[in-house]
């Protein structure tokens, strides 16, 4: 059983999302551009780790694998507006929405001939105000996207 865990972040870095850079895990700047919306791996990226042996076969048994990719959606800097107006939140939902859509679109495909991975977004939560890296405040949320790569 190999896990495709790897091809799974550089399926999901190389995501276009109009006015939106991704970043996968070794590529999280220190300090995050003003003028810039940001997806960004949280510390925590990987959580709730399932494995679950779908066959009998001792070492070669079906192993169906469950796990938890979580981000940080860094939309804009505090500051930009003065405050946190209905414009703000319509944005931020509006581009939770196109990152829905674009990982919608990944669907379900097959990294080689031995796996199926789903990848499934969850509701955003902590919308408001997050923190980058360096502790700049931004309007943002955390988004966790689970991930099922099944054994065939």
């Amino acid at each position: 059983m190999t896990l495709e865990l790897l091809t799974v972040a550089e399926t999901i870095a190389a995501l276009e999302v109009d006015g939106l850079i991704i970043r996968d895990i070794d590529d999280i700047p220190a300090e995050v551009g003003l003028r810039q919306s940001l997806l960004i791996p949280k510390p925590d990226y990987v959580t709730d780790f399932v494995m679950e042996r779908v066959s009998y076969g001792g070492a070669s048994a079906l192993i169906d694998v469950t796990y938890t990719l979580n981000y940080r959606l860094l939309y804009q800097s505090i500051g930009a507006e003065r405050a946190l107006t209905l414009t703000v939140w319509s944005g931020l939902v509006d581009m939770v929405a196109r990152i829905w859509d674009a990982f919608l679109a990944i669907g379900v495909f097959q990294p080689d001939h031995d796996e199926i991975v789903e990848v499934v977004p969850l509701a955003p939560f902590n919308m408001g105000i997050v923190n980058d890296p360096s502790d700049r405040a931004f309007y943002g949320c955390d988004l966790a996207f689970q991930v099922h790569e099944f054994a065939r």
